[in-house]
């Protein structure tokens, strides 16, 4: 699995969090503790999908894609997690 040291941020994904009742704040904090990372299914955005929890516990799925900083991920877009998601994570 890839070394995740950090995300990076832009206008496009921050919105689309912002769809999905979600802060760059909430998505960062998946990082914070232990976290599930998997190879993404087939035909989506994002090489990996990244689920943990924020600090409030909230489950969050977030899909990235690579940057040119080594350790540094852009999330596609992130939401709450489904609940097949949430098991993995459990």
């Amino acid at each position: 699995m890839p070394r995740i040291d950090g995300f990076q941020y832009d206008d496009e994904n921050e919105d689309k969090f912002a769809d999905h009742g979600l802060s760059v704040r909430q998505v960062d904090q998946v990082l914070d503790d232990e976290y599930y990372v998997a190879r993404n299914r087939k035909g989506r955005r994002g090489w990996y999908l990244v689920i943990g929890k924020d600090h409030g516990g909230r489950c969050i799925a977030v899909p990235i894609e690579p940057t040119h900083r080594q350790g540094w991920w852009r999330p596609v877009t992130a939401w709450p997690c489904k609940d097949y998601e949430r098991a993995k994570l459990d």
